[in-house]
This record gives structure tokens, C-alpha cells and sequence, in this order.
């Protein structure tokens, strides 16, 4: 049983109200919450954490008195505040999920929309938030991950409570994905990725930077309301794919793709706290669209058809009752509407994928990192290889989840051992230069079972469905790229562990970078080390704070660069020249 979400307030709240003995044992409590045991009831979640004391949430938990605690020090005990800094950040205010209604599936389901007014100024009381995020992101940096514990992370969300309070969706919407990723980083989630954690927090940053520094488009810096789903007219649906979905907020689920007439990509998502165990059979749990009511392994390879139908801005179809819908024959791949989509050439589909990376996540639509190929199988030493006419190179097609209890990693084993040389037309993800992430596979080859497709997180593969592989010529060799993995295992080394990090003397890896023809990447990592090697102390001989906050924007600049200069590089290694 999960823990209920908990409003930032909440949870800042019982830390602040936390006597300085208790607070530096808040992480032990926290730690030790693979001991509680937790029950469920109509109101709320019951947390006994040990025989003589018992934590009680009331759902939901968005004002300090949904949470109280039995023990004679609450609502200032440790307990308390233990339970709500383990629990997962709420991110719906009540009235917000209630216009909502059952349509909110996921901690990430945010529409996007655009408010007619003129653009204000940035204000004073903006400003001030984004200087108390900035601040707390810089104390992350200065002691990496071991250092921010729940204590930071509190500050951190009593940050985000501000942000949301005063109108910058976006700024809090970043930062509490940085909370979430830090305690996964810190509970050894398997779902967690340190590069992950690195982007958020250069998001997170660059908010800030934009905010205070009042430059760009002030518009896109404050972000978007969250609000609920829009009419979108009658849509005649065809599935594509379905994918596990596992977050590192403890939520598993399925997300199936769609496309229309006009292959227009399209997006239904379900997604429930729980384990690992659980994500296996995600994808086979009904979901309901209107009144249709499938599995999402269903879902992509029916057609739909559906009156009156809602989505977000993103694209993402709400599955509420307000929408009529029936079922309709399925179409395949190489059928219209679909065929389209995979008739689109391969650069045109990384530049709309590098496109919507400029943007805000939420604003990101459905669909927009998905990577439609033909090609010819092959394999090497680098795994499996997909070749295909529009590049030069084969692409290399990896899991995106290592997680046994997936199938992904066995069934790309058997395509690399058992189906070389067979042609096949594939759905990925783009990944980074000439690689994907591998989520389904058509061919004609395959057995009827599988409904006209392989959803390689779902179905599982049996070496009597491969047909065997044949002779291939050696596939080519990966198209050479500019040593930019120097810079980025800096900056995420800074996230990992701090300002500590760039003690160890980084000339070597700038000397490559120079000899690489890439000045500016070795300067921003010399000046990074100098920003990590600074040291200042006020008049009592305290160090200051104004090193951490240098750190950061120096620290921002280097990871600003390096994010361009990967898009740059990914994008030519796409093209087919």
C-alpha cells in the first residue's frame, strides 16, 4: 500500500516546526519506512511505525490537519514529519481534480493554455520565488545528492508552494520533479537515472535564470495553469503501440499511442501507484475510453471511434464518461492512416523531436520523441542493429527499461540472436545520435497471434515465433562524435556528489575537448572547476553563501552549452548525408 500525496506546504510545514535534535534525525526515520506498516480505510491511510505509535492521513492531505499522529511531542514529532516527507507530492489541488474529474490518470497529467492577457512584467514577489528556488537548488549542487536530504527537499517545496502560489506553474512544476528525483536517488529506485536528475535541475535553473535576469519570453518562463481537458471534436482513432509506464513517484501504468486520419498522434495514459511487480500487468488492466472498455494492449491495435471527444493540450484523450464512444476495426501499420507516419523522412522526425525539446515538458505533444522506421535487422558486438535506407549507418536499438520483470531486453536478445537480416517496420523512441529506444516491431514474418504487432514491453516473444536469422554483411561502424560526454560526466558528477566533485583536476578532459576543436565546452569546464575550487568566508569566518549560488549559474552555463551542442550533434548524426 502507497502513501497518499501530500501537499509541499504540508510537508515543509511539519519539517520547519521540527526541533533542531529531531531534524538531524529526519533522514533515519525516513529511511526506515520499509518498516511501516500501512493500511488503507475510507477516509485515509493508517502508518503504524512501530507497536505504540500510529501516523494517520486524511485524504487528501493539502492542510497541516490532515496528518496527526499519536505520540505526546505531535504535531512537532518526528513521526509525523517522517511519514509526510516519504509520501509523494500532491500535485492536484482538490478543486483542480475535481473539474477534472476522472480524467486525471497521472501526477503528470498537465494541460496546457494560454491566457489572452498582455504579458505582464516580472514582479517582485516572482522574483523572490525564483531566487528561494535558485537558492535551494545551489545548496543540491554544493552537497549533491548525499546532502540533500529531507530537510533541503522541504525547503524545496516550500519554494514550489510559493511558486504555485503567486503564478509560476512551470518553475514549480520543475522543482517538484527535482524533489521527486532526489528521493527516488536516495531510496536506489531502480527507475531513477542521475541524467534524469540532471535535466531537471537544469530546468529548474533556467527558470530562475529567466525570471530573474527578466529576459526572454516571460510567457513561457511563468508556464501554463494546469486545467482540465478541452473538446476536440469526433476523432476516428487507429492503435499503435503500447508501452509500461513506471515512474519514479511509485506509479506504474501503461500509456497506448493513437493516431487519426490525419496521423495525428494521440495519447491514452492510466497510471495507479504501485511496484514493480505490478508494471508487467499494467498493460493489461482495462481502461475505459467513453464508453469502451479495453485493455491498453487492445487499445493499440483497435480503432475507435469517438463523438465528442476531450484531450489536453499535450494530446493526451481523457477516458471520462463524458466522452461517447464504439469500437472499430483496426487498422496495421502498413495501412492508411497509419502508413503515413513511417512515410515521413527520418531527419524531419529527429528535427520535430529535437523541436519539442525547446519546450516546457507538459507542452510537449504525444507523440513528439516517437521514431517510425523500416530497415533490416542485424546485430553486433553494440546489440541489436536496425538498417535502414535513409542513413548511412545502422541505428542502434536499446530497452528502455533494464527491469527483468519487463520483457524488453529478452525480446531485443532473441530479435539480435534469431531474426538477422529480416526486414521489419518498427516504432521507437529517439534516444541520442543514431540510437532508439525499441517499444514495437510489425513484420510479416511474425506469428498472428500478436495482433498484427510486437509491443515489446507487453508481448513476450518465444524463439519459436523467429523464423531464424540469415547472413548479414558487418554493419557499420558508429558515426564518430565530438567528445561531449567529458563535459556532461562533470556536470552530472555535481549533481551526484557535490562541489566535491571538482577537486580532482579536470585539465585532461578540457585538453581533449580543445584537441577535439571544442573551445567553448573546454572552457566552460575549466570554469566550472574554478567555480568549484572557490572558496570565500564573510568577516566571522563562515563560508559564504554567494560561492554555492556561483557555482550554479556557472554551473547552469555549462550544462546550457552542453545541451545544445548534443542537440547539434544528434541532430547531423540523423541526417542521411
Amino acid at each position: 500500500m502507497s502513501l497518499p500525496p501530500v501537499a509541499p506546504h504540508v510537508t515543509a510545514a511539519a519539517v520547519a516546526a521540527l526541533p533542531t535534535r529531531l531534524r538531524s534525525k529526519l533522514d533515519q526515520a525516513v529511511e526506515r519506512q520499509a518498516t511501516w506498516t500501512v493500511t488503507a480505510s475510507d477516509s485515509g491511510v493508517t502508518i503504524a511505525i512501530d507497536d505504540d505509535v500510529t501516523v494517520i492521513l486524511t485524504t487528501p492531505v493539502d492542510t497541516p490537519d490532515g496528518a496527526t499522529c499519536t505520540c505526546l511531542l505531535a504535531p512537532r514529532c518526528l513521526h509525523r514529519a517522517a511519514v509526510l516527507s516519504a509520501a509523494p507530492v500532491l500535485t492536484t489541488h482538490p478543486h483542480q481534480a475535481a473539474a477534472a474529474g476522472p480524467d486525471v490518470a497521472t501526477p503528470e497529467a498537465v494541460a496546457t493554455t494560454e491566457a489572452a492577457v498582455p504579458d505582464p512584467p516580472i514582479t517582485a514577489a516572482e522574483l523572490a520565488a525564483a531566487t528561494q528556488v535558485r537558492d535551494v537548488a545551489a545548496r543540491i549542487l554544493e552537497h549533491g545528492v548525499a546532502g540533500a536530504g529531507a530537510v533541503t527537499q522541504a525547503d524545496l517545496l516550500r519554494a514550489v508552494h510559493q511558486a504555485r502560489a503567486i503564478g509560476l506553474p512551470r518553475l514549480a512544476t520543475a522543482a517538484t520533479r527535482v524533489v521527486e528525483h532526489l528521493r527516488a536517488a536516495r531510496r536506489s529506485t531502480p527507475g531513477f537515472h542521475l541524467a534524469d536528475l540532471t535535466e531537471e535541475l537544469r530546468e529548474t535553473l533556467t527558470v530562475c535564470h529567466l525570471l530573474s535576469a527578466g529576459i526572454g519570453d516571460r510567457r513561457a518562463a511563468r508556464g501554463t495553469s494546469r486545467r482540465g481537458y478541452d473538446p476536440v471534436g469526433d476523432l476516428h482513432l487507429y492503435g499503435l503501440c503500447t508501452e509500461p509506464l513506471r515512474t519514479s513517484t511509485g506509479h506504474v501504468g501503461a500509456i497506448s499511442y493513437l493516431t487519426d486520419g490525419t496521423a495525428t498522434i494521440w495519447s491514452l495514459t492510466q497510471a495507479r501507484p504501485g511496484d514493480g511487480d505490478t508494471v508487467r500487468t499494467a498493460a493489461h488492466a482495462s481502461v475505459n475510453l467513453g464508453d469502451v472498455t479495453l485493455s491498453h494492449r487492445e487499445v493499440g491495435r483497435a480503432g475507435i471511434i469517438a463523438s465528442n471527444a476531450r484531450a489536453s493540450g499535450d494530446r493526451r484523450l481523457s477516458h471520462g464518461s463524458a466522452v461517447q464512444a464504439v469500437r472499430s476495426t483496426g487498422r496495421t501499420w502498413h495501412e492508411a492512416p497509419a502508413d503515413a507516419l513511417w512515410r515521413q523522412p527520418l531527419p524531419e522526425q529527429a528535427a520535430r523531436w529535437l523541436n519539442a525539446l525547446e519546450l516546457a515538458r507538459t507542452e510537449r505533444p504525444a507523440g513528439h520523441d516517437l521514431a517510425f522506421l523500416d530497415g533490416v535487422l542485424a546485430a553486433d558486438q553494440r546489440g541489436l542493429l536496425l538498417r535502414t535506407a535513409q542513413l548511412p549507418g545502422p541505428v542502434i536499438v536499446v530497452a528502455p527499461h533494464d527491469d527483468p520483470v519487463l520483457p524488453y531486453v529478452a525480446n531485443l536478445r532473441l530479435l539480435a540472436t534469431h531474426a538477422t537480416g529480416l526486414p521489419v517496420r518498427m516504432v521507437g523512441r529517439f534516444h541520442g545520435p543514431r540510437q532508439v529506444h525499441g517499444l514495437a516491431v510489425a513484420a510479416s514474418w511474425l506469428p498472428d497471434r500478436f495482433g498484427g504487432h510486437v509491443d515489446l514491453g507487453v508481448d513476450q516473444i518465444q524463439r519459436a515465433d523467429l523464423p531464424g536469422g540469415t547472413t548479414t554483411e558487418p554493419p557499420g561502424a558508429d558515426q564518430p562524435q565530438p567528445p561531449l560526454h567529458l563535459l556532461t560526466h562533470h556536470l552530472q558528477r555535481v549533481v551526484a556528489v557535490g562541489r566535491s566533485a571538482l577537486v580532482p583536476d579536470v585539465d585532461r578532459d578540457a585538453r581533449a575537448l580543445l584537441d577535439a576543436q571544442l573551445p567553448t565546452a573546454a572552457s566552460v569546464l575549466c570554469e566550472l572547476r574554478r567555480a568549484g575550487h572557490r572558496r570565500s568566508r564573510d568577516a566571522f569566518g563562515r563560508l559564504s553563501q554567494q560561492d554555492s549560488v556561483t557555482l550554479a549559474l556557472v554551473w547552469l552555463a555549462a550544462a546550457a552549452y552542453q545541451q545544445a551542442a548534443v542537440t547539434a550533434a544528434t541532430a547531423g548524426s540523423w541526417r542521411s548525408t
